[in-house]
């Protein structure tokens, strides 16, 4: 595609997210620096400075459990929303898809903890959009209130993948075997 479309295929492609703003209310606690600085000239370094602990946090998260690919992609994924600077309510089915998969090998079970944990999302958004309604509907100054609500969420979503991640039993996806090994073995 670099071929036919040059530099814009990769700045639309791949860059765009990096030094992406965007200034309308979302549920990333990130929003309000943005939406304050976004015509100056600070706005670029913000931009990817909110960026720099998403990235240090997924890749972080894919090195500790990358021999548990499933679990893996859902907390990577899961982290890759919480830290996102821009995070709207589709982004949650990114990571809800995967919970089928990763939570039979969780010692968390729906009584008591995942209740907790489940009320502990559905409240804090529930927060973020009472305020939210405030500023649309309303046309009331909720700004910093909405920003107070977003890093709730960041906060109550950190707290629920700590929760997942301690509770979780790795399963490695491929299991060694003593055939591999003797292969491995030979190569070296």
């Amino acid at each position: 595609m670099y071929g036919i479309y040059g530099w814009d295929f990769v700045d639309e492609t791949y860059l765009y997210h990096i030094s992406r703003k965007d200034h309308r209310h979302n549920y990333s606690m990130w929003f309000l620096p943005i939406y304050l600085q976004f015509y100056s000239p600070a706005s670029a370094a913000m931009s990817l400075a909110s960026f720099l602990p998403q990235a240090l946090v997924v890749g972080a998260l894919g090195l500790a459990f990358g021999s548990d690919l499933y679990f893996a992609a859902f907390t990577q994924t899961f982290a890759f929303v919480a830290y996102n600077k821009v995070c709207t309510a589709q982004y949650f089915m990114w990571y809800i898809c995967l919970l089928p998969v990763v939570w039979p090998h969780s010692s968390l079970r729906l009584m008591p903890w995942g209740l907790v944990l489940v009320a502990a999302w559905f409240g804090s958004q529930g927060l973020y959009l009472q305020q939210a309604y405030r500023l649309e509907f309303l046309g009331e100054n909720t700004f910093t209130l909405l920003w107070a609500a977003g890093a709730v969420i960041f906060a109550a979503n950190n707290w629920i993948l700590y929760r997942i991640i301690g509770s979780q039993q790795i399963s490695p996806l491929f299991a060694p075997t003593a055939t591999a090994s003797s292969t491995a073995k030979k190569l070296q």
